[in-house]
């Protein structure tokens, strides 16, 4: 063990089992250990899905075609604001659906599914905007824990050359463990920001099958 700090600096060679410690305990996978494999800088569990198809959750008609139709409806876009609202429940949404659509009669059928596809292609263009939107938080996110990890490794090999003057090798442990304090603060996050791209796509999924249900 001798042979080991004297080659790495014992001020490094002091610190090295701290450091360690601390890296295991606020969750720093080395590139091998990456959650996503195809995504090594992926932080998250859940496997990064970059797009998603509306034909993945609606059984429904074509929206390929539909643009910002609903926009220019003012019913519509009132309810497809509610269904993308998360403090609203989509399963109070069901009754207002159903009468914007209007009475599921014979020679109706066709207006009635159009208003329903309105409904969800702007539901789905909405609620993916946000799903995009944090997935680059996400990105953001790892991307700042990325460079706070190397400014701390900087710092380390700082320590190992400041061994001979107390003073900056203080300043220097100072700065790593404000940077350590960061890290540890920003990991606590980590799951309700990696949560946030499957709870959207669990609402899309929700509002998709409710409006379903009403096609004729």
């Amino acid at each position: 063990m001798q042979r080991q700090s004297s080659a790495i600096g014992p001020a490094f060679a002091a610190v090295l089992p701290a450091v360690l410690a601390a890296a295991v305990s606020i969750g720093l996978p080395a590139a091998a250990d990456a959650q996503d494999p195809k995504n090594p800088d992926w932080p998250c569990q859940q496997i990064l899905v970059p797009t998603l198809s509306p034909a993945s959750v609606w059984d429904g008609p074509s929206i390929d075609r539909l643009g910002d139709e609903w926009q220019r409806d003012p019913a519509v876009a009132t309810l497809v604001r509610q269904a993308t609202d998360d403090s609203v429940d989509p399963a109070t949404l069901e009754q207002q659906a159903e009468a914007l659509a209007g009475p599921a009669k014979e020679g109706a059928e066709q207006e009635r599914d159009r208003k329903l596809a309105q409904v969800f292609a702007g539901t789905f263009q909405t609620l993916d905007r946000q799903r995009t939107a944090a997935i680059a938080s996400i990105e953001r996110y790892a991307k700042h824990q990325r460079a706070l990890r190397d400014r701390i490794a900087a710092a380390l090999r700082d320590l190992d050359a400041a061994s001979g003057d107390p003073a900056r090798a203080k300043e220097i442990k100072d700065a790593i463990a404000w940077d350590r304090r960061i890290l540890d603060d920003r990991r606590r996050s980590q799951t309700a920001v990696c949560e946030q791209p499957a709870r959207i796509e669990q609402r899309l999924g929700q509002i998709a099958r409710m409006l379903s249900a009403l096609l004729s």
